[in-house]
């Protein structure tokens, strides 16, 4: 699923209980309670599943969330776009809803 800015609506994270992550050098392996899938991720994916644990909101509200909890620049454009591939990625994984 590709999303962007202007298409992505609400975004549903995982409830904190469905998610086991645990990291595996430089990557993270995530086990899906609810599917039963086991997934592979590379950062910053993990860093935004964590972000959006029990949360609901916009690609912008999360773009700030992001830039606050890295010290990232505020430059909302190029970070909103790139958080909206990612979740796109997360999405297509079935770890993210999208409405």
């Amino acid at each position: 699923m590709t999303l962007t800015t202007a298409t992505a609506g609400m975004l549903t994270g995982p409830v904190s209980d469905r998610l086991v992550v645990r990291p595996l050098d430089a990557l993270s392996v995530v086990f899906d309670r609810q599917s039963g899938m086991t997934h592979i991720l590379a950062s910053p994916m993990p860093e935004i599943l964590a972000l959006m644990t029990d949360w609901s909101g916009t690609v912008s509200a999360l773009t700030q969330r992001l830039a606050d909890a890295f010290d990232i620049a505020r430059d909302e454009a190029p970070l909103a776009e790139q958080l909206a591939a990612r979740l796109g990625e997360l999405t297509a994984l079935g770890l993210v809803e999208v409405r």
